[in-house]
């Protein structure tokens, strides 16, 4: 009985997914679902970012954060004493 339960556990795919990806820096490349290199709203409230974060990162407020945008408002978050989100 041992035995087939083991390779029936084994053997059931659902059980080998893969954990979702763990840090904020992760689950936001991730969350670049047409792999573009920058994010739509979509794609930033996806990876679990504040609305607000979108509005003050998106520079040239053209609906999407680029990576220089995030740099640089990673950048003036710390100039003005806030704790960017961890990467």
């Amino acid at each position: 009985m041992r035995l087939f339960l083991a390779l029936a556990l084994l053997a059931t795919p659902a059980l080998a997914q893969t954990a979702p990806p763990a840090s904020p820096r992760e689950r936001l490349i991730a969350a670049d679902a047409n792999k573009d290199g920058k994010w739509s709203k979509e794609e930033w409230l996806a990876a679990g970012r504040r609305d607000m974060g979108f509005a003050m990162i998106d520079a040239d407020k053209d609906g999407f954060v680029t990576q220089p945008e995030l740099m640089e408002g990673m950048k003036r978050m710390q100039a003005m004493g806030m704790t960017p989100p961890p990467q």
